[in-house]
């Protein structure tokens, strides 16, 4: 195929068996979502140094929740191949949607009867299902609605993940850079009021399930790997610059340049999903591949509990002295977010029926 990419040898085996690489993505993206979480002041904008380096970790973590999608259009949009379509639905809703409402009732208990920070004026069914589908009991809840979604979406693409149907996929993910995300952002810059009428009519996540598994399903020559790479590090540099100066500029935070329809997402990603993929993964040892598998299983888990930890692990640092806009905080605290909420899941996994609220 052209541009430098040919199909891979092991492209119609790549779901009988887990892939290091993908466990290793997992565990990338968990641990990026983590550094962002530790430095949302960036969304409070000011002339500090602290902005200014979450600003650098937002735009440099960017990836994670693009390279999540990723990982599930590599492992389910060829899932026709293994199971029909009532297995997939079953798999996938007892997996997730079992999960993500106990954690949405945990949350909402958490925060109206522990926190007290979530004040509740109507006890109506409709006020308070407003809470759960507004994302209110936790903002980063707001996925859980986006991989359902995205799970309800799958088996109408399904079927192009034949390999005669490869060359369709790609013309999806191209169309969808330029019409959706390259011309419409440029579009802003200049001042052009983009017709949106003119893009191609998929959401805005669904590009990223056909670049997972059209990634994971090709080999990618070295050369355009490294432009590839280049066009990661550019793409940081674009976002970082143009936030920086504008928002400098006109006083406030400006996200001209923000979200995942965005160029320059989708190119950060890509180099990030490609660049894992060819690391040589293949000379780990058993036992750290058994280690990499167990970690990446509790990486929704962690998405789930993470925020509660996060809010105690706060308070402690407060006691001692060190506020969440520390440099302790923002860049070693989301390590530790990592390990105990690895922990907590490992613990909740042991527990017969708490197991199913951390698949």
């Amino acid at each position: 195929m052209g541009y430098g990419i040919k199909p891979s040898s092991t492209s119609n085996k790549h779901n009988d068996k887990r892939l290091l690489y993908l466990d290793t993505l997992n565990i990338v993206a968990i641990i990026a979502v983590l550094l962002m979480h530790h430095n949302g002041n960036v969304h409070s904008f000011s002339q500090s140094s602290s902005w200014i380096t979450s600003l650098a970790v937002e735009t440099v973590f960017y990836f994670a929740v693009p390279v999540f999608i990723m990982i599930t259009g590599a492992t389910l949009l060829g899932y026709r191949q293994k199971y029909d379509t009532k297995t997939y639905f079953k798999k996938r809703f007892a997996k997730v949607l079992i999960p993500s409402i106990a954690w949405m009732i945990i949350m909402f208990c958490w925060h109206v009867f522990i926190r007290k920070d979530l004040a509740i004026t109507d006890w109506s069914p409709a006020s308070i299902l407003n809470i759960f589908t507004a994302s209110r009991e936790n903002t980063v809840y707001y996925y859980l609605f986006v991989i359902l979604g995205l799970y309800l979406t799958i088996p109408l693409f399904a079927p192009l993940a034949e390999k005669k149907y490869r060359k369709l996929l790609w013309y999806g993910v191209v169309a969808f850079f330029v019409f959706n995300a390259l011309l419409p952002n440029l579009s802003a810059l200049v001042g052009i009021n983009y017709n949106s009428d003119f893009s191609v009519r998929i959401g805005s996540y669904v590009v990223y399930l056909f670049l997972g598994y059209l990634l994971s399903t090709a080999k990618i020559q070295k050369k355009y790997r490294i432009l590839l790479y280049l066009g990661g590090v550019l793409a940081i540099i674009w976002r970082y610059t143009t936030t920086l100066n504008a928002s400098f500029a006109h006083g406030y935070l400006v996200k001209t340049t923000w979200g995942y329809t965005q160029f320059h997402t989708i190119i950060l990603a890509s180099a990030v999903y490609v660049f894992v993929k060819n690391l040589p993964l293949d000379k780990v040892s058993e036992k750290a591949k058994a280690i990499l598998a167990k970690l990446a299983s509790c990486s929704f888990g962690i998405y789930l509990c993470h925020m509660m930890v996060m809010y105690y692990e706060g308070g402690v640092l407060k006691r001692l002295g060190l506020p969440t806009g520390s440099w302790i905080y923002r860049f070693l605290c989301p390590f530790l977010t990592y390990a105990l909420c690895v922990g907590l899941v490992l613990i909740l996994k042991k527990i017969p029926f708490l197991r199913r609220i951390v698949p």
